[in-house]
């Protein structure tokens, strides 16, 4: 008796790696939309304070090493910086209105707070060090 080309094991085989390679395709580092939000660029690590609304929260990329932090402004100076990244997995976060949305795997965070607003994160967003010196913002060393 001639043995199949394709063995009942290697057949049940192909529906779990096609969904492991399409899980790992939708994490990967394409995904840079920033939903209704395009990351203001900090040019030589500085942004202007100016270019930061008031009464909002702004998603700027300051560069190097976990560029994307989100700025929330209140009224003149009064500024906090939280990670751009969902603490769930790490996935940059896309912002959406009042709310940061993960893509990777459907985090929502308030724009304001960073407190988690939907899971599977359970840790609030971490606060950036950031100062504002002669109307430029930067983030701390």
């Amino acid at each position: 008796m001639e043995r199949p080309c394709l063995s009942r094991r290697h057949a049940l085989l192909i529906p779990a790696t096609a969904a492991g390679l399409g899980g790992l395709a939708a994490c990967g580092p394409a995904d840079e939309g920033f939903g209704t939000a395009e990351p203001l660029r900090a040019d030589e690590g500085a942004i202007a304070l100016d270019e930061i609304p008031e009464n909002a929260s702004t998603l700027v990329n300051f560069g190097g090493q976990q560029p994307f932090v989100l700025l929330v402004r209140g009224t003149g100076e009064d500024l906090a910086a939280y990670s751009g990244y969902c603490t769930h997995n790490g996935c940059a976060l896309r912002q959406e209105q009042e709310e940061l949305d993960c893509p990777c795997h459907g985090s929502r965070f308030d724009a304001a707070t960073g407190e988690v607003l939907v899971g599977p994160a359970t840790r609030q967003l971490p606060e950036v060090a950031v100062v504002v010196e002669d109307g430029l913002v930067r983030r701390e060393r």
